[in-house]
């Protein structure tokens, strides 16, 4: 009998949460570690299933091997306490899930014991907070991973082992796929940061985030794109909202101008690839900064 595999989540939010209930229903043994105390994690997955997800203080983070280490935050952004707490529990994996340029790069850096590889989300979570307990509702598309793994300098073949290890959860993806899928996204998330997440105003903005995206896809992939029209983002999104078994436009205001300083390093890391004119992705990032 192989023994269960550990992995311990940076983090008590909602992807901690849909991420643990994730991962635990592929018979791995999962904790989420927390700054608060007392904390009641539960996951509510789409047909209406609860898991609670156990979570610990960063202190009581013990020293040994955790096989899989997920970090939900930027790894820049943890404090050295807190890094000084996962260092110790001598990951074996560990799996950024920003998709800002150079964050895998700082968790290699931060972790030279462990293998790398970028972890992106490919679920929606919306959290809501009640005293002590953090509720979770989460969607995965279907037939799409809730992760996608992509490997980075020195671990070509993790994805495929992490595939292998957390079946149904994570699927391997290539660079260039995932690179593409934040081109498509980003724009109109920093848009949304811009008006403060609100979605009528938002969803009457559309024109800039499209041509910022040909503009960033011309960047970053290197291929030629036209900034789709209006009306056909505002149809996916009406499709998308009827989709999602709860609030998208709450959830979506909500989670960019959240993390709208995130938005705002992608865009600057695509404006930093390209010697082009790029009009609307430089009016993009001037009104965001100016929003931060």
């Amino acid at each position: 009998m192989t023994e269960r595999r550990r992995v311990l989540i940076q983090g008590a939010g909602a992807v901690a949460a849909a991420g643990g209930a994730l991962l635990a229903g592929t018979g791995a043994e999962v904790r989420a570690a927390s700054r608060r105390d007392g904390v009641i994690l539960t996951a509510v997955a789409p047909d209406g299933a609860v898991t609670h997800v156990p979570v610990l203080l960063y202190a009581q983070v013990e020293p040994g091997t955790v096989d899989l280490l997920l970090l939900t935050a930027a790894p820049g952004e943890l404090s050295p306490d807190v890094v000084a707490a996962l260092v110790a529990a001598e990951p074996r994996t560990v799996a950024v899930t920003s998709p800002v340029i150079g964050d895998a790069a700082i968790a290699q850096r931060m972790f030279p014991g462990a293998e790398v590889a970028t972890l992106a989300p490919g679920l929606l979570s919306f959290a809501t907070s009640r005293g002590t307990e953090t509720r979770a509702e989460y969607w995965v598309p279907p037939l799409a991973p809730a992760f996608a793994a992509v490997a980075v300098d020195g671990a070509p073949d993790l994805p495929r082992r992490l595939a292998a290890d957390y079946p149904k959860v994570v699927g391997r993806t290539p660079a260039k796929a995932a690179d593409a899928v934040g081109v498509l996204m980003v724009p109109y998330a920093a848009e949304l940061a811009v008006v403060g997440g609100d979605w009528p105003t938002f969803v009457r903005r559309l024109r800039r985030p499209g041509r910022a995206m040909a503009e960033a896809m011309r960047a970053d992939i290197g291929l030629p794109m036209f900034a789709p029209p209006p009306i056909v983002v505002r149809a996916v999104l009406r499709q998308l909202d009827r989709t999602v078994p709860f609030d998208l436009p709450k959830f979506a205001g909500n989670h960019f101008v959240r993390h709208a300083e995130q938005s705002l390093r992608i865009l600057d890391a695509w404006r930093a690839m390209t010697p082009r004119a790029t009009p609307a992705l430089d009016a993009l990032r001037a009104d965001l900064a100016a929003a931060l």
